[in-house]
Formats: C-alpha cells, sequence, structure tokens
C-alpha cells in the first residue's frame, strides 16, 4: 500500500549544512511515519459515499485581477477567498501572456465565499460548495443628492460591463472539470452569489450568460414553450402573492411565506430576475416572471407545480401588486468590492 506525504520546506535562506541537516531530517520522518503509519493500513472503499460538493457559486469581483488576488488571499480584518479566480483580457495589472485559470483553495478545504448563505435547505453553504470569481469590473455610483428617507441607503447608479469571451472559455473547462470530479451538482445547484444571499448581493449581475451555459450544460434554463402556456394560464388564473413565494422556496430560494410582497420578495424575486430575466430586473412579481418560475420547476422539479398551483384565496386579476423596486439597498458603492462574503 502506497502512502501520500505533502511537505513544504520553509522559504527562510539557509546554509548548505543546515539545509543537509533538515533534509535528512525530514527524510528520517517521513520513514518513521511510513513504517509506523502504513504497515498495519488497509484501504477498501465503500459504496455508501458521494461528495461533499454539492453546489457551485459564481461571483464577478468588481475589482481588477491584482487587488482581487490580493483580497482572496491575503490576511485581513474581512477574510474573504474563492477556489478558483478567472482574469479578463486587457487588465493592466494581469502579467501574463494567455488567460489562465488561478486555483486558489484546493476543492476539498473551504473557501470564504458564500457567508451568511442558503439554497434548497441547505446553510452555511461555505462547507458544501465551490466557488468561482470572474475578474469584472462593475460598479455603482451612490448619489450625494438623495438618500432614502426610511433607510438612509443613497440611491445608486450601477454599470455592468460584459464578460469577455476568453473568460467564458476559462469558465466552461473549469465547469466541466469541476462536474467530471462532482458528478452529482444539479444543474440548478449552479447558482449565482445573489441567488444564495439575495438581499446581500448582485453578483455576477445581469450581464452574466446562464442561459449560454446553460445550452452548453452547465446550470439551468426553461423551455421557452413552457414559459408561454403558464403566461397564457395566468392571465386568466393569476396566482396570490403566497403561491409565488412558495414557489420561489421550492426552487431553492430562501424566502419565508407571508402573503405579502414585502421586503425579502422584492429582493428573492430581484435575484431571481437577475438570473433568469435579466432585462426585467424590477424585483416586482410579474406575470412573465411568475410564468418563467414555473416553467423551471416544470422542467426540474415536476412533482411540485400541482400543489403549488392551488390556489386558497381568490385573486383580483386587476389589482397591482403593492410594491416599489429597491435595487438600491444593496448594491455596492463604487470603491466597495463586492467579494466580502
Amino acid at each position: 500500500m502506497n502512502c501520500l506525504f505533502r511537505l513544504s520546506l520553509h522559504q527562510t535562506p539557509l546554509s548548505r549544512d543546515m539545509f543537509r541537516q533538515k533534509t535528512l531530517l525530514l527524510v528520517a520522518l517521513v520513514l518513521a511515519v511510513s513504517l509506523s503509519g502504513c504497515a498495519g493500513m488497509k484501504k477498501i472503499e465503500s459504496a455508501n459515499q458521494n461528495s461533499r460538493v454539492s453546489i457551485i457559486v459564481i461571483h464577478f469581483t468588481t475589482a481588477d485581477f491584482g487587488d482581487s488576488l490580493s483580497i482572496l488571499t491575503q490576511p485581513s480584518n474581512r477574510p474573504v477567498s474563492s477556489h478558483y479566480l478567472i482574469p479578463e483580457p486587457n487588465d493592466p495589472t494581469y502579467d501574463r501572456p494567455e488567460l489562465t485559470t488561478f486555483q486558489l483553495v484546493d476543492e476539498l478545504r473551504r473557501a470564504w465565499h458564500a457567508g451568511t448563505s442558503y439554497w434548497a435547505g441547505k446553510t452555511g453553504l461555505n462547507d458544501q460548495s465551490i466557488g468561482i470569481e470572474l475578474v469584472n469590473r462593475s460598479w455603482c455610483h451612490a448619489s450625494e443628492e438623495w438618500v432614502d428617507p426610511e433607510s438612509g441607503v443613497p440611491d445608486r447608479l450601477c454599470f455592468f460591463p460584459d464578460f469577455a469571451e476568453g473568460q467564458i472559455d476559462l469558465l466552461v473547462e473549469l465547469l466541466d472539470d469541476i462536474l467530471e470530479r462532482h458528478p452529482n451538482i444539479k444543474p440548478t445547484h449552479i447558482v449565482a452569489h445573489s441567488d444564495i444571499a439575495p438581499s446581500r448581493k448582485i453578483d455576477p449581475g445581469p450581464r452574466f450568460p446562464w442561459q449560454r451555459l446553460a445550452t452548453m450544460g452547465y446550470g439551468a434554463w426553461y423551455d421557452d414553450a413552457t414559459v408561454i402556456r403558464y403566461w397564457e394560464k395566468f392571465r386568466d388564473e393569476p396566482l396570490p402573492v403566497s403561491n409565488v413565494q412558495q414557489a420561489l422556496g421550492a426552487y431553492g430560494y430562501k424566502i419565508d411565506v407571508t402573503g405579502e410582497h414585502d421586503e425579502q420578495s422584492r429582493d428573492v424575486m430581484r435575484a431571481f430576475q437577475l438570473h433568469f430575466r435579466p432585462w426585467e430586473v424590477t424585483s416586482e412579481i410579474s406575470r412573465e416572471s411568475t410564468a418563467t418560475l414555473f416553467a423551471l420547476l416544470d422542467k426540474y422539479y415536476p412533482e411540485t407545480v400541482e400543489e403549488l398551483l392551488i390556489i386558497e384565496e381568490p385573486v383580483d386579476a386587476d389589482e397591482p401588486a403593492d410594491s416599489e423596486p429597491t435595487d438600491g439597498e444593496t448594491l455596492p458603492t463604487a470603491a466597495q468590492p463586492e467579494m466580502a462574503e
């Protein structure tokens, strides 16, 4: 039976004699452990196991490569990391001739990228997820003229540049490798940071190509014909807010069923729209978004649909939802990196 050891020498310069002594000591230690630790050990692979990794979380950095690498690898008073970092082209802080994916944390170890998070009944997603950061310098300008009188949060205007083709090519290669190692990750478990923390995060933002990746086999997307079917159905049979909240929870989002389009519902609906309807990020529970949600459930969780369509209270089809978009309260400022957990 073979034993694998990972050894490292201290980086401080050593004299030749000191180096020889340290090397002999390490060799002796390896031999001792080999003889004592492996001689009586036999490995029998159990069939009753699977990967600890069940979720892939996609992020953007808001910072350039140099700052991103520093933030994700160096100690600080707000430590954060990810398993992988993918740079973007034409970044003056990136000095390699070709784009390369950087692994910062081993997949079997916990990276600090998700923070307070939830998806499909699971919390503390750092324990069971792989985090991928893409360098993308999205940013927001905070108004100095207007502040929300209730929340005290300034109005913000945000800018979201496209993701470079080279980045997406690297991401596809990486996702392919990850899914080969962790084949039990479901399409619905390749998610955005905003999906797992909708009240705090908006990354990777409305420009991230979720549909394109899904057509290549990475992540979830809906069938247009199914959306149309539900869109027509909900014209005459609109769903109450409580049903939509239950449906969002059935898909994976953390949401309480209150029957009101409250702040948590606006946050979750915004996250859903950022992922699946980026041309309609209003935070409103629209018929189009509801139809899209049910098309996804119909495709990936069909056993839930029948019960979610049961209406316990009549709904006035002409009554608008009592809500206002509140994108401002969780968007990052221009000087604030998005990479905090």
